[in-house]
């Protein structure tokens, strides 16, 4: 029931904490024109009559917001990696198995510490579809998911991974002294 109930509580986190990062994300564009040109662009200013002015902002306002919601999406697919990863790790941790079978599957959950990562690529190679339409938006995309995918990914490696390990081999030590 243990497990169970952590897990649920971890799923609650992390569709809270996406639904405030969609929140915060579509009050920063709807709010802040910084922000907002950040996925229109600020070419605005230098197109040139109104009427052929009117077409190119509507196209640049619905890519903006196409990118948008692209960004959105990576960064909550990130998230849903970030609490795969810690999950899977605590349950191993947490398991009642011996030292040496929680070791191993912790070598072989190595994956889900990468995963970030990999959504980062996805991420970048997602936003070579919008460079046609706005090569700013495409780069905002790129380099951020793939920053976002480092992140999460060393954050696992230090602060989840190494301890867990530590922890394991401290007890097996222990185990092997005791004998």
């Amino acid at each position: 029931m243990k497990k169970s109930a952590f897990v649920f509580l971890y799923l609650f986190l992390l569709i809270l904490l996406s639904a405030g990062s969609i929140f915060l994300i579509l009050y920063l564009y709807d709010c802040s024109a910084f922000f907002r040109s950040l996925f229109e662009g600020g070419q605005d200013a230098a197109i040139g009559p109104v009427a052929s002015g009117a077409g190119f902002s509507a196209q640049s306002k619905m890519v903006g917001r196409i990118s948008l919601y692209i960004f959105m999406g990576i960064i909550v697919v990130q998230f849903m990696a970030f609490f795969l990863a810690f999950t899977i790790l605590r349950l191993i941790r947490k398991s009642s198995e011996q030292i040496e079978l929680k070791l191993k599957k912790i070598e072989n959950a190595d994956i889900f510490l990468d995963l970030p990562l990999y959504v980062g690529l996805f991420g970048t190679v997602a936003s070579f579809i919008v460079m046609t339409f706005n090569p700013q938006t495409s780069r905002l995309i790129a380099y951020s998911s793939t920053l976002i995918g480092i992140i999460f990914s060393v954050f696992l490696r230090t602060t989840v991974l190494f301890p867990t390990r530590q922890h394991l081999l401290v007890k097996k030590s222990e185990h092997l002294a005791g004998e």
